[in-house]
C-alpha cells in the first residue's frame, strides 16, 4: 500500500468514530479488534456512542508493515447549535475527553484486518497538561537530513536498547541519547523538568524506574522523519507499581534517542496482543 491509501484509511476510520458509524469502517472479514488491550466488537468501547470531534490528531504510516497509528484526542465537548434537537439530550451530559491511540493494519486487498484501541479518560493526577489544552508534536512530522538518518533495521535496535535499559537488562549508559533528549508522557515533560530535573538519561539510574517489558512491537518506522513506533505492556516489579499498556513514539537522529512521546493507560492487566520478532536486543543481535 502507498502512504496515501493508508492516510485515506485513517480519515475513513476517524470520520466514522465522530459520527458513531462503526459500520462505515473499511474492514476485512475476519478483523480482529481490542479495546483496553481486551478482545472486543469495533464500536463497542465508551470511545464511541456519542457524536464527537477530534481536535487534535496525528496520523503516522508504514507502508513496509502496512500500518497507521493515529494518535489524537476525543471529546463530547460540542456547542448546543452543533447538534440536532432530537440527541442533545445524549450529548449534553458531562463532558468527556479520551487520549486516544489506534493502530491500524491493512491486509492485501486494503482492507482493516486489525484494529487496537487505547483511549484513556482525563484521570491522571500527576498529569499537568489537560486533553483541552494538548496540541500534536509536530516535531514527529518534520524529515531528517539523509546523512543524520538511520536503516529501520537500527532505529528498531535503537528503541529496544530504550526498553532493555528500562527493564535493567544493559547498562543505562548505553541506550544512546541524543543531548536534546526530552521525554513528554501525554502531554507533560517529564524530564528536565520542575517536578522532575533529572535528565532523560540519568532517570535510568533511578530504582523504581524499573519494569518487566513484554510483548515489544515495532508497527512503525519512518526513516525520513526517524520516527518509531513501539507498543509493550510493562508489568510492575513491586505491588505498589501499576502495569501498563504504552506506546512510545521515539524520534531518532544520528543513532540516537533525541525525544520520546509516551502514550499510556495504567491498570491494564492483559493485553491481547503478542510481541513480534526478538523481544529484547541480545535476541535481536542473535539473529
Amino acid at each position: 500500500m502507498t502512504k496515501k491509501e493508508l492516510l485515506t484509511l485513517v480519515i475513513k476510520y476517524t470520520e466514522a468514530l465522530t459520527h458513531n458509524a462503526p459500520g462505515e469502517v473499511p474492514v476485512s472479514a475476519e478483523c480482529r479488534t481490542t479495546y483496553e488491550g481486551a478482545l472486543a466488537p469495533l464500536g463497542s468501547g465508551d470511545i464511541w456512542g456519542l457524536p464527537r470531534r477530534i481536535p487534535y490528531r496525528q496520523t503516522f504510516v508504514d507502508p513496509v508493515t502496512r500500518t497507521a497509528c493515529f494518535s489524537g484526542i476525543v471529546t463530547n465537548n460540542i456547542a448546543a447549535s452543533a447538534v440536532p434537537d432530537e440527541i442533545k439530550p445524549l450529548v449534553f451530559r458531562p463532558q468527556k475527553w479520551w487520549m486516544y491511540f489506534v493502530r491500524l493494519q491493512a491486509d492485501e486487498t486494503g482492507k482493516i484486518c486489525e484494529i487496537e484501541e487505547i483511549a484513556r479518560q482525563e484521570t491522571a493526577a500527576t498529569m499537568k497538561v489537560t486533553p483541552a489544552m494538548m496540541e500534536p508534536p509536530r516535531i514527529l512530522e518534520c524529515p531528517i537530513a539523509e546523512e543524520d538518518r538511520s536503516t529501520r533495521e537500527e532505529m528498531i535496535r535503537i528503541a529496544s536498547l530504550y526498553w532493555d535499559g528500562v527493564q535493567k537488562l544493559v547498562d543505562p549508559n548505553i541506550v544512546p541519547f541524543h543531548p536534546d533528549a526530552f521525554r513528554v508522557e501525554i502531554g507533560t515533560k517529564c524530564a528536565d523538568s520542575y517536578d522532575d530535573p533529572n535528565s532523560v538519561r540519568t532517570q535510568y539510574d533511578i530504582p523504581n524506574f524499573y519494569w518487566e517489558v513484554i510483548k515489544r512491537r515495532y508497527p512503525i518506522v519512518d526513516v525520513n522523519t526517524g520516527i518509531v513506533i513501539s507498543m509493550v505492556h510493562m508489568l510492575g516489579r513491586r505491588p505498589q507499581e501499576p502495569t501498563g499498556y504504552v506506546t512510545d513514539i521515539f524520534k531518532i537522529e544520528n543513532g540516537m534517542i533525541k525525544y520520546v512521546y509516551a502514550f499510556h493507560d495504567w491498570l491494564i492487566d492483559f493485553v491481547d496482543w503478542e510481541g513480534i520478532g526478538p523481544q529484547t536486543t541480545a535476541e535481536l543481535d542473535a539473529g
